[in-house]
Formats: C-alpha cells, sequence, structure tokens
C-alpha cells in the first residue's frame, strides 16, 4: 500500500505540476492581451500534453518484460527496459491526473464566466 500510495502522489505532483505551468501561462496570455481571464485557456492548453503524455507512457510501458526473470539482472537491478516500464507507468498515471485538471479547470470555466468588455 505504500509504494501505492507514493506512486500516486509523484504523479499527483507532476501533474499539478503542469496544470500550474499552464495556468501561469493562460494568466500571462490574457495579462498581455488586455482580455478576461477565463478557465478555458488552462484547459485547452493542457489537452496537447494529454494527448503527448499518454502517447509517451504506452510507448514506454510497451518495453516492459512479460516474464518476472526478465524484470532483474543477475544482481537483483532492475533491467532497463524495466525501469523504463515503471517510467511509462508514472506518465500514464500523471496523464489521467492531467486529464481530471483539464475536466475541472472545464467546469470552473463553465461557473465563472467572464464579463464581456
Amino acid at each position: 500500500m505504500r509504494d501505492l500510495s507514493k506512486l500516486l502522489f509523484e504523479t499527483w505532483i507532476i501533474s499539478s505540476t503542469l496544470a500550474l505551468i499552464n495556468i501561469i501561462v493562460a494568466l500571462a496570455i490574457h495579462i498581455t492581451t488586455g482580455t478576461n481571464f477565463d478557465f478555458f485557456t488552462p484547459s485547452n492548453l493542457m489537452i496537447p500534453e494529454f494527448g503527448v503524455m499518454l502517447v509517451l507512457g504506452a510507448c514506454l510501458m510497451s518495453r516492459q518484460p512479460l516474464d518476472d526473470a526478465k524484470r532483474y539482472d543477475s544482481e537483483g537491478n532492475p533491467t532497463k527496459s524495466w525501469r523504463y516500464a515503471l517510467l511509462g507507468k508514472k506518465i500514464i498515471l500523471a496523464s489521467f491526473f492531467l486529464l481530471a485538471f483539464i475536466g475541472l479547470f472545464y467546469l470552473l470555466g463553465l461557473v465563472f464566466i467572464p464579463e464581456t468588455i
């Protein structure tokens, strides 16, 4: 259970950092253009990131050895393909958390509609 909570916490940090960066970029866009801030902009900025993370994580997960014996070398260290598979697992989980942020910001955009100037 400890490993699962650590994995979820690490992926949550990755997706939260990406969401924060997208919010800062969206704020910079709206400050420089003089428009009202809406939550649809960071939501739209995160959609391509979600797709790239999903594809990248799936490509790394495809390198996963199916036999347990091939996951570790003779010294007991994880092989390169197994490390890539674990990294792909983190990326896929982070992409699903990012999808949750996309939905959250989309719903916030529906609730807090900016006034027209």
